[in-house]
């Protein structure tokens, strides 16, 4: 049966990322770029060294391992069975965590959501912020990135079935700012299939 609404694609989604977790940590086990690796610097400067910062949607690890190296106490989570049992063969504590429906704990020094915003349905996203910038201490620091455009599509492989959803920044920016979430610093690159955005932004 095809999905119908968003939670629908989400679960079909994170059933996707199920069946391809290897692949994908095949493919994205490298050197990160040179914006990438400053995003990451300069987060870790903005949460100091110590901080206590989640991550959702944590996938293969890549950049637990890199946040940790820096000095910062990351809670690796993910919807993807896949992914936790990859983790966990690599010999990572991981927990499973639905961003949109479950409990992020907190507060948190700092929150990562990389790659994981284009495949949550747009009108669910407004209430991940806000859920986010809930669990983030006053002054707590957000890495994100998203999709650049205005387009809403079903991607399919092999493995599976993907939720695609586009923003343009003024769009997600003002999202943020909805919910005390300042942008600090941005970040833009193309990827094979698309345009991204980085963003840091700190909760007021």
């Amino acid at each position: 049966m095809s999905p119908t609404d968003g939670g629908d694609l989400n679960r079909a989604t994170v059933a996707g990322y199920d069946a391809s977790a290897e692949s994908y940590a095949a493919e994205t086990d490298h050197e990160p770029t040179t914006d990438h690796l400053e995003a990451l610097e300069r987060f870790v400067a903005a949460v100091g060294v110590g901080g206590r910062v989640l991550e959702a949607a944590s996938g293969p690890g890549w950049d637990a391992d890199r946040l940790e190296a820096m000095g910062l106490n990351v809670r690796r989570t993910d919807a993807s069975q896949g992914f936790i049992a990859l983790q966990r063969e690599r010999g990572r504590t991981v927990e499973r965590l639905n961003l949109i429906e479950d409990d992020l704990a907190g507060p948190w020094d700092g929150c990562v959501a990389l790659y994981v915003i284009q495949h949550i349905d747009r009108s669910l996203v407004d209430g991940v912020i806000g859920r986010i910038a809930t669990a983030l201490r006053p002054g707590g620091t957000l890495l994100m990135s998203f999709q650049l455009g205005e387009e809403e599509r079903i991607s399919e492989d092999s493995a599976g079935t993907y939720q695609v959803v586009q923003w343009t920044e003024q769009a997600m920016t003002e999202r943020l700012s909805r919910h005390d979430l300042s942008v600090q610093r941005r970040w833009f690159f193309r990827g094979a299939k698309a345009a991204w955005l980085t963003v840091i932004a700190r909760r007021t």
